[in-house]
């Protein structure tokens, strides 16, 4: 009888581990769970620069409209945050820039070295820029932080900037390299 409790014990063990599980893959469905998803680094790491992640792809999925449009670059509010989506002529996503305050770049950067982002390099008055070779203002008197994630499909870099002009301000670039 010992070893009839201990299967029934084993199965209902089984069944609550597996709805935990079940529970924490859950796909996101909705636009607004998606835009969350995005913005774990499981996510961006692996859609940038894939072919499918596109700008169509993006306003459909995510149901966003461009607020602005400069260039290749499509400005979206993700309603925490503002992200700038740069497209390459065939309108893949190729690079993201997002601008967060302290306490949510802490957490985002964070998460990111969680998933592997590795520190890489520090210097200062660099950020990556669209293809118009325009330097902005608010690039100088930046010290920037950049981070990487090898994976198989080349390296993905993550540059935090910051400055004392915006103490409490960061802006995040992400993009893949082959």
């Amino acid at each position: 009888m010992e070893t009839r409790e201990l299967k029934i014990f084993l199965m209902i063990l089984f069944a609550i581990i597996g709805q935990f599980s079940f529970a924490q893959n859950k796909v996101p469905s909705t636009p607004e769970e998606k835009r969350a998803a995005f913005l774990m680094p499981e996510y961006y790491t692996n859609w940038l620069g894939a072919s499918f992640f596109t700008i169509p792809t993006v306003e459909k999925e995510f149901d966003v409209t461009p607020a602005q449009i400069l260039d290749l670059t499509f400005f979206y509010d993700f309603g925490d945050c503002f992200i700038g989506m740069e497209s390459n002529e065939k309108g893949v996503v190729i690079q993201m820039t997002l601008r967060l305050f302290a306490d949510q770049a802490t957490d985002f950067i964070q998460k990111a070295i969680d998933y592997g982002y590795k520190y890489v390099a520090k210097g200062e008055n660099i950020n990556v820029r669209s293809n118009t070779g325009k330097l902005l203002p608010d690039v100088y008197g930046t010290n920037v932080k950049q981070y990487r994630k090898v994976t198989n499909n080349g390296n993905v870099y993550m540059e935090v900037s910051n400055s004392k002009k915006y103490a409490n301000e960061y802006e995040i670039v992400i993009y893949r390299a082959k």
